[in-house]
């Protein structure tokens, strides 16, 4: 993965409105969304205090299955 899109990547989880995310192949689109879906939202609910510990694990788990995906399709080890 390109630093800038990391960067970017970055961006996008942590909520900034402006971000430019650009994929080099388009089937890397779809793992791509959704590895950085299940980020975002993980990120969100390491941030909001009354989110419970089992739902935050179940979070990991889905994040980390996106993960995967992504590095099946990609062959990219995703950075976060």
């Amino acid at each position: 993965m390109e630093p800038k899109l990391v960067l970017e990547s970055l961006k996008f989880i942590k909520g900034k409105k402006e971000n430019n995310l650009v994929v080099e192949n388009a089937s890397h689109a779809a793992p791509y969304a959704e590895v950085l879906f299940e980020s975002k939202v993980l990120y969100d609910m390491l941030h909001d205090p009354k989110v419970r510990l089992d739902k935050v694990i179940e979070q990991i788990s889905r994040k980390n299955e996106a993960a995967k995906q992504y590095e099946k399709v990609t062959g990219i080890t995703w950075p976060f």
